[in-house]
């Protein structure tokens, strides 16, 4: 007896070792992760998953209502600690080329209604922000975790994907891909 509680001790270490591997290199047990750091997702060109989205403010906006211009939609959390690194730099770009026909679309990911507001009001985000309390938007768009941007020209395609925060070289050439009237590059 003696010799076999050493053994099963061992065995139950490794069985969680590997299982919190597995955890972390799936993002967990519902396959999201937080996103530290950030690269080129993956994406199909395709058309912009259409939706509505009822914004912190009380007003609804659908993605198909924002054609003609040019969207970043942006993933996000409040408990998310790279979204709250790429927060401010999204609200100076979402002011800088809102005069350009761009707009900036922020969804919040399991996140309490009262976190996501004091979320935005800490980063004085300048563009319309929302709860995606069922999930539906986020699993319609494929997002893994969070951060995670999308890029979407003016006719409604989607042109980029980027996964984990952005820094401001990548969101400033990815913006000026989308722009109305820019040179359109094929999505890669």
């Amino acid at each position: 007896m003696l010799v076999i509680a050493p053994l099963l001790i061992f065995v139950a270490f490794i069985l969680v070792a590997l299982g919190t591997a597995l955890m972390r290199q799936t993002g967990g047990n519902a396959t999201f992760a937080v996103n530290s750091t950030g690269g080129l997702g993956t994406l199909a060109t395709r058309t912009a998953p259409d939706f509505s989205l009822t914004t912190l403010d009380g007003s609804t906006i659908k993605m198909s209502d924002l054609r003609g211009q040019g969207v970043v939609v942006n993933f996000w959390a409040s408990w998310c600690v790279p979204c709250q690194e790429e927060a401010p730099l999204l609200a100076r770009m979402a002011r800088t080329y809102a005069p350009e026909s761009v707009s900036f679309l922020g969804i919040g990911v399991w996140d309490a209604e009262s976190d996501a507001r004091q979320f935005t009001a800490r980063y004085q985000m300048p563009y319309a922000n929302g709860s995606d309390l069922g999930g539906r938007i986020t699993i319609d768009w494929g997002v893994s975790g969070v951060p995670e941007t999308f890029f979407v020209r003016s006719d409604g395609t989607l042109t980029r994907r980027w996964i984990g925060p952005l820094d401001e070289v990548n969101l400033r050439r990815f913006v000026e891909e989308i722009r109305p009237g820019a040179d359109l590059p094929s999505a890669s």
